[in-house]
């Protein structure tokens, strides 16, 4: 069978869904030796995703979310004559006549709406929110198979989109791990200008990650303090957070460090008191696996998602109320039990959930249909 994947969306940069694909072509590598692959590449990445005897590059420089995308991605696959196409996000091309599988990891854009959490003008945004939900009604619509990340995610399409349960397809992600080298744990710290102690945030600062209340939480802490470092790959929202934290006189609580090379960020959870982690809407969490992965204690918000996939292994809070996350902030910081308790259930955790896993989930999917 002659399956092409979509990586024009690849690694880190990209947030979870970069990771999720990148880590999802390596793994298939390793186990699948049969099917051919077609991997679809932007030119920026073309170099650094690997190939192989099975796995053919195609140049597909095309950015997501654009028109150029919908009128000559198609193309682009059509010549490649694909027995199955995967697309790691639900931006499948309208145009688009072959058969796919598609991975949606959340629908926070139809909770999460309005001119707040954009930076676009009011018409472009309400042009693009109605072509979002269009795309993405018929993606659900014409795939032979969907892919999500948690059994919330899979409810929550089913209800949504009266789809028959059998379509939808949970294949849990994975936490990736560095090789650390523990004696160059506090250069990393010098490098990025970060005295302990703090507590780390990973993501974006897109409205719905509701980083801002964490900086009102440091606030209402007596000393000692912890800094709130954030790790962002991303500058959306980043002038505005900055211009919060001004207002709110929280810019001394508040250390921003941009894009981390995967070893970095290691280190950095590593060094870390706790991860936090206040989302009001997720399709997954991978970041806090990493983190217990790196013997982190984790802080999260009370959403069905995260419960789901941290269990009992994490410590929650209110994600509307600062005063409930200053006192969870403190139990970690100030607490030595609960943090150790945290650490050995991270620990047990994470072990549920790999990247292998999902690649073995995902290559059953890619032969049913085969079958089928």
């Amino acid at each position: 069978m002659r399956i092409g994947i979509d990586c024009r969306i690849w690694g880190v940069r990209h947030g979870g869904i970069g990771r999720y694909t990148q880590e999802l072509v390596q793994n298939l590598q390793k186990l699948d030796k049969k099917n051919e692959y077609v991997l679809f590449c932007r030119a920026s990445d073309f170099v650094n995703i690997p190939s192989g005897r099975n796995f053919r590059k195609v140049l597909a420089d095309i950015k997501h979310y654009t028109f150029a995308e919908q009128l000559k991605f198609p193309g682009i696959l059509a010549r490649e004559n694909l027995d199955l196409l995967h697309t790691p996000h639900f931006n499948v091309p309208v145009l688009y006549k072959g058969k796919f599988v598609t991975t949606i990891h959340d629908l926070t854009w139809h909770e999460i709406k309005g001119l707040g959490v954009t930076t676009l003008s009011a018409p472009a945004y309400y042009f693009k929110y109605i072509a979002y939900r269009s795309v993405v009604k018929k993606t659900v619509s014409r795939a032979v198979k969907i892919i999500v990340p948690s059994n919330t995610i899979k409810k929550d399409l089913i209800h949504r989109f009266s789809l028959q349960p059998g379509k939808v397809v949970v294949t849990y992600e994975g936490a990736t791990l560095q090789k650390l080298n523990i004696n160059s744990k506090k250069d990393t710290l010098l490098k990025y200008g970060i005295k302990k102690p703090y507590i780390l945030y990973v993501g974006s600062l897109y409205p719905h990650k509701n980083v801002e209340i964490v900086a009102r939480a440091l606030k209402t802490l007596a000393q000692p303090i912890p800094l709130l470092v954030i790790v962002s790959a991303r500058n959306v929202f980043m002038k505005r957070f900055e211009t919060f934290l001004k207002e709110i006189k929280a810019d001394n609580l508040v250390k921003m460090v941009g894009y981390v090379s995967d070893k970095d960020l290691a280190m950095l959870y590593k060094a870390s008191q706790g991860y936090i982690f206040p989302s009001l809407s997720e399709g997954f969490g991978l970041p806090g696996l990493e983190a217990m992965a790196y013997s982190t204690p984790v802080i999260v918000s009370d959403i069905p998602v995260l419960k789901e996939i941290y269990g009992d292994a994490a410590l929650y809070f209110n994600p509307r109320s600062e005063i409930d996350i200053a006192a969870k902030i403190r139990q970690i910081i100030s607490g030595e039990s609960l943090p150790k308790l945290l650490i050995r259930k991270g620990k047990e955790r994470v072990k549920k959930f790999s990247w292998e896993k999902m690649a073995k989930e995902t290559l059953a999917v890619y032969n049913s249909l085969q079958e089928n």
